[in-house]
């Protein structure tokens, strides 16, 4: 791996963390605004991660269908998102939450 690709992907993490936690905070700020649940009931906690995970797996799914749709080859199994994507959640509700009590 060179550097200047380690740097890029670097970057794209923390692209994509940003981009998970200001979701997530808004999704944790949609909730407390409507249902009047504190910033650590567990539902609002909850629904933002079962919401984003939906999402990823959401995603991966059309992203295979699509590439075996393009590619020809029709009877490839869907698989499971990567850990790194399932870990990204948790680390961007968990930052949302920690930022929402710092406020």
């Amino acid at each position: 791996m060179t550097p200047g690709f380690a740097l890029l992907a670097l970057a794209a993490i923390l692209v994509w963390i940003a981009l998970i936690v200001w979701l997530a905070s808004w999704i944790i700020l949609r909730l407390r605004a409507r249902y009047g649940w504190k910033l650590l009931d567990w539902r609002t906690v909850l629904i933002p991660f079962a919401v984003l995970t939906a999402a990823i797996h959401l995603g991966n799914f059309a992203l295979d269908w699509l590439g075996s749709e393009v590619g020809g080859n029709g009877g490839v199994p869907v698989g499971y998102p990567n850990a790194f994507l399932i870990g990204s959640v948790a680390i961007g509700v968990g930052i949302a939450v920690v930022r929402g009590l710092r406020r």
